[in-house]
């Protein structure tokens, strides 16, 4: 039976290690050797997590960064850590959604001596900048939330990630708005190269479709929050719907703030978007005119993955009162997957020999070839290092909560 993760905290806080490490490109991991709360001999390793935690889109890194902690704290209270006497640590970089800050982060990030792994970032436009950083130290990146399909064609053996890409959502979306018996649209992006990705992908899906039209197509700049003259323009091209390619958050995309501005400026058409709209803050920012909203998610809902429920039911014990969503699942895969390579480096070579440049890329081999188990079931990577069998499904709102879309099956590739 499945132990209460208030006993599995207890453990973790038990064997909890906290010292301020030194910044360097690290070897053998953090060792106690004094009579502190965690036993002598036990090794410490860092696993860093990016994403935007205090601005940005908040909703995704917070709730993903607990997912994090949560699959840290059962791996710390694992048999399998305390046989081996391996204990890990998060150590969080807060890149705001900012391009401009990825760098700065994830330098942060690799000054961490004792690092195995990071689990990062959210958005595309973040992810390819720090990216490089972590390449060029040679530790394995696993993003959970980034989903422009070229990240994974840059040449970097050492990244991966488990949520589906741009080039899934695209059909995806334009299918299920032609299954609801849509035929013209108007299409707005936000000017991120997330937005701009998204869009050129449902482009593409949507004019293959027989009897298709695009209506009017635009976009407009980051951070932007007057959408009059737009709203003008998509009200009179008189669209079936529109599609916004972009993220809901007010100080980047604003996909909740336009939301609002269509409703008042008097379209009344459906509006769809993908998953950078799909969470709590774009049904908070846009309010009443969220209702009837549609959006797609890259993997299952949690009642329909094997191991969903457990999962719901562990993160509302550690985080009372916060809900999971899709990227949170996403997250908690990617750290538990940095954590089995970690493992099994550790059984290898000894836990000496995990944090040091050749245990990196003993990490990176064996995650480019892993075959576990994650949340949704069989886990794996294609040479690429892109999720083996992703799933999209469609939500709609409904009083105010995402709710999975009754007319739309899950899609598949």
């Amino acid at each position: 039976m499945k132990r209460k993760l208030r006993f599995i905290l207890a453990a973790v806080f038990a064997l909890a290690l906290c010292f301020a490490l030194v910044a360097c490109d690290g070897d053998n991991g953090e060792t106690a050797t004094n009579g502190g709360d965690t036993p002598a001999g036990t090794t410490t390793y860092v696993i860093g997590f990016g994403g935007p935690i205090t601005d940005g889109a908040v909703g995704f890194g917070q709730g993903a960064l607990r997912s994090t902690e949560l699959a840290v704290a059962q791996a710390n209270a694992s048999a399998e850590a305390q046989e081996l006497g391996i204990q890990f640590r998060v150590v969080q970089g807060d890149d705001m959604s900012d391009p401009a800050r990825a760098d700065t982060v994830a330098n942060s990030i690799i000054s961490e001596r004792d690092l195995v792994g990071v689990v990062g970032h959210f958005n595309s436009g973040v992810t390819e900048p720090a990216g490089a950083v972590y390449h060029e130290h040679g530790v394995v990146q696993i993003s959970y939330g980034s989903t422009r399909v070229d990240l994974t064609d840059l040449g970097r053996e050492n990244f991966f990630r488990t949520c589906g890409t741009d080039d899934l959502q695209g059909p995806a979306l334009a299918e299920a708005a032609y299954a609801l018996g849509f035929r013209s649209v108007a299409i707005i992006n936000d000017s991120s190269p997330y937005g701009e990705g998204l869009g050129e992908l449902f482009i593409e899906a949507w004019n293959g479709l027989d009897g298709t039209e695009i209506l009017f197509s635009d976009r407009y700049d980051q951070g932007e929050n007057d959408f009059g003259p737009i709203v003008t323009a998509v009200r009179a091209a008189n669209p079936d719907f529109l599609f916004f390619a972009g993220t809901y958050d007010a100080l980047t995309g604003a996909g909740g703030l336009f939301t609002r501005q269509l409703r008042e400026g008097g379209f009344d058409a459906p509006i769809l978007g993908g998953d950078g709209i799909q969470k709590t803050g774009f049904i908070d920012q846009a309010g009443p005119a969220s209702d009837g909203v549609i959006a797609t998610l890259p993997g299952l809902p949690f009642d329909l993955m094997p191991q969903g429920a457990s999962f719901v039911a562990d993160y509302e014990e550690m985080f009372p009162g916060e809900t999971p969503g899709g990227f949170d699942a996403a997250a908690f895969d990617a750290a538990n997957v940095i954590i089995e390579a970690v493992f099994a480096q550790a059984r290898a070579e000894g836990v000496d020999n995990v944090a040091t440049p050749a245990g990196r890329r003993a990490i990176i081999e064996y995650i480019a070839n892993i075959q576990t188990t994650g949340l949704s079931g069989p886990l794996s990577f294609t040479p690429t290092g892109n999720i083996v069998d992703p799933v999209v499904t469609t939500y709609i709102v409904e009083e105010g909560t995402w709710v999975v879309h009754p007319d739309i099956e899950i899609w598949t590739p």
